[in-house]
């Protein structure tokens, strides 16, 4: 790792119990950082794909219009999750809205618009990602198949103590 770059970490946010564990470990560990670090909260917003049948796209823009109203609201009650943090970590917010899903909308940004090296990905693992898979897969498999950096699957319940010291 070059020492004059900060070591950088994604955390793949989202309005769930998971995202919200991935988020505190995160904040956690770069709280024990003795290293300049770059802490990026990415929130995904994943539309339907248009296609070409005029009749089919206006209930798809219907759809993602809903998306996007849901996702605004997801993304307010994350901000005020992470406001906890605020005083202890400094770290960025990024909204990314692209047509698909989330785990691939998050590689390709991670690989195509981050313009900078991922040391660590962080996400939450799902518990129920049987149904996950059937329509569009789980987030985590996803990013543990794709990203060529580490990624951290972090438990709804974890401990990030260090044995007492």
């Amino acid at each position: 790792m070059d020492v004059s770059r900060p070591y950088t970490v994604v955390v793949y946010i989202d309005n769930t119990s998971e995202g919200n564990a991935a988020a505190e470990y995160a904040c956690a560990l770069c709280l024990k950082f003795k290293v300049k670090y770059r802490l990026i909260f990415l929130y995904v917003v994943a539309l339907y794909r248009r296609t070409g049948l005029s009749l089919i796209n206006r209930q798809t823009d219907q759809m993602n219009a809903d998306i996007r109203e849901d996702a605004d609201n997801a993304m307010i009650r994350c901000k005020q999750f992470l406001s906890r943090f605020e005083s202890l970590v400094t770290y960025e917010w990024i909204s990314v809205k692209d047509e698909g899903s989330a785990g691939p909308i998050m590689v390709n940004f991670i690989a195509d618009s981050l313009h900078s090296p991922v040391d660590l990905v962080v996400v939450g693992k799902s518990t129920n990602s049987g149904i996950k898979k059937l329509v569009g897969g789980d987030v985590s498999d996803h990013l543990l198949d794709n990203l060529l950096c580490p990624v951290m699957v972090v438990k709804n319940q974890f401990d990030v103590s260090d044995d007492g010291n």
